[in-house]
């Protein structure tokens, strides 16, 4: 799995978690923390020069929106 991966699985647990919180301040910090993860994802992407055609867990990306630069091939 390559560090963009791993960084999208991290943003849709956190999302996950988010989703599970009662609390509506964790629940704000841990939706915070998943676009955080993305945006280290999407960091990774640019700094390798190379844009695959890729899109986020579904869980993510139905919650924080498309990635702008996604194509449409799943990350399995």
């Amino acid at each position: 799995m390559s560090l963009e991966e791993e960084y999208r699985n991290h943003a849709a647990a956190s999302l996950e978690m988010a989703s599970k919180q009662p609390n509506n301040a964790d629940k704000g910090r841990l939706l915070l923390l998943a676009e955080a993860w993305r945006d280290l994802a999407d960091r990774i992407t640019r700094r390798l020069k190379k844009r695959r055609a890729t899109v986020d867990h579904p869980l993510v990306e139905q919650t924080l929106g498309p990635d702008p630069g996604a194509t449409g091939r799943r990350l399995d």
